[in-house]
């Protein structure tokens, strides 16, 4: 886990030096970085070390990026190569902190159509043109967008930055690959998406699922008629399995296709019925379980 905080002169002192320090007690690595590299100078009269100009970082190194506020953001928000890194922090669904003016910057971006946010006052009406949904809180979590008011929010804005700094690795590639799979499939809009997201699982990040609240999720999918691929119960989960399953039996359409015909008389996937289907996850399993007990007999079998 790595941390980026973006500043210039003039940045509110508290809501840059709070996680400054904030992180370097906990130990997680971080680079302060703005336009050019060398001292910034609070509102204040705090001065920080700005070891990275903005031509120097790598956006890839990153997975958090904080903006404190203050009258930074009004420099920062004209240079290119900023508003070019916060756009592939959304891209990539890595988590964007910012506060106060700090939101600024993300408006200069182009990232917040349809998303929801808070910040400083002054800037909500900005925020609003913007396409946000502008909420009057002390921390607002939007997916991978965690965002504040004020400096008296830093209690509530670090603690949520701190839970995605010590987030444990979460669901595996496959997992987090069967969700966003539902998702397309179902043609979700991203708004949809993390509604149904927090509703049942109480996160609004893939990313943020423990075991638990993933299979909960799935649980859902399968109970409710939305997610069934047909009239007979088919579930996008069965669907998925069996597609995993092919793949590992290295099946091809063909293959696949002519065992549907002769055991089912079916032709695809989706005719199946829920009950069909679980019977073919069986029937693939079985194979498999076979053909991996013959492979080991040749290999024993071998001088």
């Amino acid at each position: 886990m790595k941390v980026l905080i973006v500043s210039a002169d003039e940045f509110e002192d508290s809501e840059l030096l709070v996680p400054y320090y904030r992180l370097l007690e906990e130990g997680i690595e971080f680079d302060l970085a703005s336009i050019k590299s060398g001292p910034i100078i609070g509102r204040h009269g705090y001065h920080v070390l700005a070891t990275l100009s903005m031509d120097q970082v790598d956006p890839s190194a990153y997975d958090i990026l904080i903006l404190p506020g203050g009258k930074a953001p009004v420099f920062l928000r004209k240079d290119a190569k900023l508003l070019a890194l916060v756009r592939h922090f959304f891209e990539n669904g890595k988590t964007v902190a910012a506060i106060c003016h700090g939101s600024q910057v993300l408006i200069s971006a182009g990232v917040l159509a349809g998303r929801r946010a808070t910040c400083c006052r002054e800037v909500a009406e900005e925020l609003q043109r913007a396409g946000c949904t502008y909420s009057d809180d002390q921390v607002v979590i939007d997916d991978n967008l965690i965002t504040s008011r004020e400096p008296a929010d830093l209690p509530a804005f670090m603690g949520e930055i701190m839970k995605k700094c010590r987030r444990s690795t979460g669901l595996d590639k496959k997992k987090l690959a069967l969700i966003h799979i539902v998702k397309r499939e179902l043609n979700l809009s991203d708004q949809e998406y993390r509604d149904i997201l927090y509703q049942v699982t109480g996160v609004r990040s893939a990313k943020d699922l423990d075991e638990m609240a993933f299979q909960r999720l799935l649980r859902y999918f399968t109970r409710s008629k939305r997610y069934q691929i047909n009239q007979y119960g088919l579930t996008f989960r069965q669907k998925y399995f069996i597609k995993h399953l092919l793949e590992d039996l290295s099946w091809d359409e063909d293959h696949f296709h002519n065992f549907l015909k002769k055991y089912y008389q079916k032709t695809a996937i989706d005719e199946l019925t829920k009950a069909e289907a679980s019977k073919v996850i069986e029937s693939l399993k079985n194979i498999m379980k076979h053909a991996s007990k013959g492979n080991q007999a040749d290999i024993e079998k071998q001088p």
